[in-house]
């Protein structure tokens, strides 16, 4: 008979093998896609008995060694396949590259003119090519930008970038055993992270740089979780530093630092000041340039944000008419959303998405607030605020759940309130429908056209949303059958 933990581990190799087999499949880009893809979702199956018994694997360090052993050979293996899934490699190696080149990406768009002379070079010309909104700036902070130049020291390469991300997303497995064992959780629970579909294929296949910050964030859990020590503490704040200068969102847990962890608050703070500093120097606002494009009027794969954005269509739908609006509205529109007509004019269209946008702040302002007074830890701060910020917001991609699926993996290891997680099990869920967002891809590279399906963004988010409801019930049908239990009388 097969030993239980062992059956674990197999099934953990097959998320890794079914995608590969399925990508080396003949044919073109498109057609090696749409394959990957199916075995992108069918990796699902194998990773559900994993949720299920991962309970069968020892706390000890062989499991330890056996995890990551095969958590990176998935990995490996899946480098044999081509980057399909996005755009993003190719932008990380030209950022990387104008770094040893003397150029500021911050400054100076892929497309710009004045780049045309180093564009010359084979290499360069080729990744210049493939790279997505091309005409705008860099949005990547300064430690993704550190992560690109370090990976191009010896030339732009795709196989050495791929290969750091990778690296990346194994420290996050070893940081979500440590985190787990410092804070008296059950260490197998990294299994959860280790064999999940999404990690596997975003940080291999798809070579995002969410991996450097989701290690980030989890290191410097695992430090401040241990007994606190001037050199964890010091560790903890670089980690987060990193974390906030990959893609600047755990600086939201910097409140509840403050309150509870003061020291390790301080140290994020100098850190991320020094990783800053260099760039800021050279770059000054220019930094911001790509970011505000990205943040003003991109959509993509959103679930909540369409559901709240369709009732303002109704009312200011799409006219070829600007709108008579006053002076300080139109200064709001253009700083929510940006401006695509004369100076002084709005569109409905326009107006319709700053609403949503604002009602979706409104949402997630109340959730922040309420995880700033009531979290005490780096989990229960980032957790449920993360889950709230990608559900309403108006761009959502698979890979940054890689940067909740390490926290919604550590509240199944049963420590103290983690039965008080709902947003845990809504994330894994998440994890396992997020590969829907990737089916208009293929057809996008055979006709430059992005065709989405109101029907497959149900599928995606519908077991999202069912988790998160069910888990909510749950939550307080537990807190009101502990209200309703006879207090004991003293002395009876």
């Amino acid at each position: 008979m097969i030993d239980p933990a062992r059956r674990v581990l197999g099934c953990g190799l097959l998320v890794g093998l079914i995608p590969l087999a399925f990508g080396l499949m003949p044919g073109d880009e498109a057609a090696r896609l749409e394959r990957l893809i199916v075995g992108y979702g069918l990796a699902s199956i194998p990773y559900l008995y994993i949720w299920w018994r991962w309970t069968d694997l020892p706390d000890t360090r062989r499991t330890l060694g056996a995890v990551v052993g095969l958590a990176a050979l998935t990995r490996l293996a899946l480098l044999l396949l081509p980057p399909l899934l996005s755009e993003d490699l190719w932008r990380y190696l030209w950022d990387g590259a104008m770094h040893w080149q003397g150029v500021d990406p911050y400054l100076h768009p892929p497309n710009a003119a004045a780049l045309d002379g180093l564009a010359a070079d084979p290499t360069l010309s080729a990744i210049r090519a493939r790279i997505g909104h091309a005409h705008i700036p860099t949005i990547y902070p300064p430690a993704a930008q550190l992560t690109f130049a370090a990976a191009g020291a010896f030339g732009p390469s795709a196989l050495l970038l791929r290969l750091a991300l990778v690296g990346a997303d194994l420290l996050v497995v070893l940081g979500l055993w440590r985190w787990a064992a410092a804070s008296g959780r059950r260490p197998a629970l990294a299994a959860l992270y280790a064999f999940a579909p999404l990690p596997v294929l975003e940080s291999a296949v798809g070579g995002h740089i969410d991996a450097v910050g989701a290690a980030g964030i989890v290191l410097a859990g695992a430090a401040l979780a241990a007994a606190p020590t001037l050199r964890r503490t010091l560790g903890a704040g670089i980690g987060l530093a990193v974390g906030i200068w990959t893609k600047l969102v755990p600086v939201l847990a910097l409140p509840v630092l403050l309150r509870h962890r003061p020291r390790a608050a301080a140290a994020t703070v100098g850190a991320a000041g020094l990783m800053l500093l260099p760039y800021l120097l050279t770059s000054g606002g220019h930094m911001l340039t790509g970011l505000r494009a990205y943040g003003q009027r991109w959509r993509a794969n959103d679930g909540l944000f369409a559901v709240l954005l369709w009732p303002f269509e109704q009312v200011w739908p799409a006219s070829n008419q600007p709108l008579d609006l006053p002076e300080w509205a139109v200064w709001a529109v253009h700083r929510l959303v940006g401006a695509s007509g004369a100076p002084g004019e709005v569109w409905p269209d326009e107006l319709a998405f700053a609403a949503a946008k604002l009602v979706a702040g409104g949402l997630f302002g109340l959730v922040c607030l309420w995880c700033w007074w009531k979290a005490r830890t780096l989990d229960d701060a980032l957790g449920p605020m993360m889950t709230a910020l990608f559900l309403v917001s108006p761009v959502v991609h698979p890979w940054y759940l890689m940067w909740l699926l390490p926290l919604a993996a550590l509240k199944r290891g049963g420590g103290p309130g983690d039965a008080r997680a709902p947003w845990s099990t809504a994330v894994l869920v998440w994890g396992l429908t997020a590969w829907v967002a990737y089916l208009p891809r293929p057809e996008y590279l055979r006709s430059g056209q992005w065709h989405d399906s109101v029907l497959w963004r149900w599928v995606e988010y519908a077991p999202v949303w069912a988790a998160l409801i069910w888990g909510l019930w749950r939550v307080w049908r537990g807190a009101r059958d502990q209200k309703m239990k006879p207090t004991p009388i003293r002395g009876a």
